[in-house]
């Protein structure tokens, strides 16, 4: 005899506007930091949805088809990944651009998207605040959610901490600018600048500026690094960038590891900035690849003769006494390094 039919219970309204996480919730003051934003539940927006699965579908219920209903949640478990990589990707251009942002075209071109999914993506990130929109440029920048998460996840990461004293001891020898730099995927960060006593200063990098791996002395460094099959990825990732920088194409990165990894240093001769030029080393490490360089700067006509051996020196003997402070201090890595292989 069938079992008779009960009336599944209404599913729960969701607020659009934000979801709670926690309840009883007193000071509205810190909404921000206690509750998740939810996209918009309309078709435009969650054009990945469930197809393909039964979405009546309730705990218990009696599906006999397992193969059925395997094939289409391993392909929405794929296409969720992807969502999520495209959303990430999204961000890291964004970053790359800097104050200056990109417009709906220039994302979706930068990273090879129909001009709707990079739209769907962008309204996603700009709903959760991950994303802004300028109202007159219409320029995307990163919205303050990010700021926040940053900030929530800076403890974790005391990488600008260790290296500050190597920093000012550099700058206060060369009386140049420092920064230090390191490696995020095909892209190089600055994470910390010191501004040595010159009196005509370079302000070629600030704090969370993102460059192509191989545009400048820093990251150049890094590049050099890697393994040969990493160093072509990072310059066939970054092709489309490299023509925005003053004086660097696929071959001129090629020719510049060469030389790098001869040398021992990086050297950046007005190739990023005119009239600016920079050595780089990165902080050696016993295993993997490098990801954490510093580099000195200055204008042209400085960095060279006497001041540059006394600059490589300075250089070659803080870089080699962090890298092994570092090492022996495994937590100063945090959680940054990665598995690149050769």
């Amino acid at each position: 005899m069938p079992a008779p039919y009960v009336a599944r219970p209404p599913l729960p309204t969701i607020d659009t506007r934000s979801h709670w996480v926690g309840a009883d919730v007193q000071d509205e003051t810190r909404t921000e930091a206690i509750f998740m934003t939810l996209p918009p539940r309309d078709a435009e927006d969650i054009g990945d949805g469930i197809e393909g699965l039964d979405a009546t579908a309730m705990p218990g219920d009696d599906l006999s088809n397992d193969d059925a209903l395997t094939a289409p949640v391993a392909r929405r478990a794929n296409e969720g990944t992807q969502s999520i990589q495209r959303a990430i990707a999204v961000m890291r251009l964004v970053a790359m651009r800097g104050p200056q942002g990109l417009r709906l075209h220039e994302i979706a071109e930068g990273l090879g998207l129909e001009r709707i999914t990079a739209h769907r993506i962008v309204k996603g990130l700009s709903f959760s605040h991950m994303l802004q929109l300028d109202a007159q440029s219409r320029r995307y920048t990163l919205g303050h959610m990010a700021y926040v998460l940053g900030l929530s996840a800076s403890p974790a990461f005391d990488l600008k901490e260790r290296c500050q004293p190597t920093l000012r001891r550099l700058a206060d020898k060369t009386g140049d600018s420092v920064f230090l730099m390191v490696r995020s995927g095909h892209e190089a960060v600055c994470f910390d600048h010191v501004q040595g006593s010159y009196p005509i200063r370079t302000h070629s990098l600030r704090i969370g500026a993102r460059r192509a791996l191989g545009a400048g002395a820093g990251a150049m460094a890094l590049l050099a690094a890697l393994p040969d099959s990493a160093v072509e990825a990072a310059i066939a990732a970054n092709a489309m960038h490299l023509p925005s920088y003053r004086d660097i194409s696929p071959e001129r990165l090629r020719e510049l590891v060469t030389k790098t990894r001869h040398d021992g240093y990086a050297m950046n001769l007005q190739t990023v900035i005119a009239d600016v030029s920079a050595i780089g080393m990165t902080l050696p490490r016993r295993d993997g690849p490098a990801f954490v360089s510093i580099s000195i700067a200055s204008i042209a006509s400085r960095m060279s003769g006497a001041h540059l051996d006394e600059a490589l020196r300075a250089l070659r003997q803080e870089t080699e006494a962090l890298g092994k402070q570092l090492d022996d201090a495994r937590v100063g890595w945090g959680g940054m390094t990665d598995r690149i292989s050769g």
